[in-house]
């Protein structure tokens, strides 16, 4: 199998600071984030910059670079093969396998709510910019 790595690298950077900007106001107090620390089980604490920021941006990278392994290789060119690609994504590997966790680990479904609302809206954004800047 010929598969080729030659990504735009301004595309994985432009789309992984889309993951970062997303999930800032996913998971800011007044919209998700509270909800989602109680969820988590840890009410009234609150996210802060440090390590589990830089591991959040060292993953959203490896993402950003796989999307736009798969859109380059699957050909997509564009906004509305990006939507494709984001869904297919998000469908195969992210809704499957935290509805599984969710699951098997008998976690909240408003938390399981929380994460697929925003893996969704990450994915098919994220797709579309690693397309369109290919």
């Amino acid at each position: 199998m010929a598969l080729s790595f030659a990504v735009n690298w301004i595309g994985v950077i432009v789309g992984n600071i889309a993951l970062l900007v997303i999930g800032f106001v996913w998971f800011m107090p007044q919209v998700f984030g509270n909800r989602w620390i109680a969820y988590m089980g840890r009410p009234g604490e609150q996210l802060k910059p440090g390590p589990d920021f830089i591991l959040s941006v060292l993953s959203g990278t490896l993402n950003s670079f796989v999307m736009a392994v798969l859109a380059l290789n699957l050909k997509a060119a564009t906004a509305g093969d990006g939507v494709v690609l984001g869904l297919v994504v998000f469908a195969g590997f992210f809704l499957s396998y935290m509805t599984a966790n969710t699951v098997f680990a008998k976690r909240s479904w408003g938390l399981w709510a929380i994460d697929v609302g925003h893996a969704l809206i990450a994915q098919v954004v994220l797709a579309v910019i690693v397309t369109l800047i290919r």
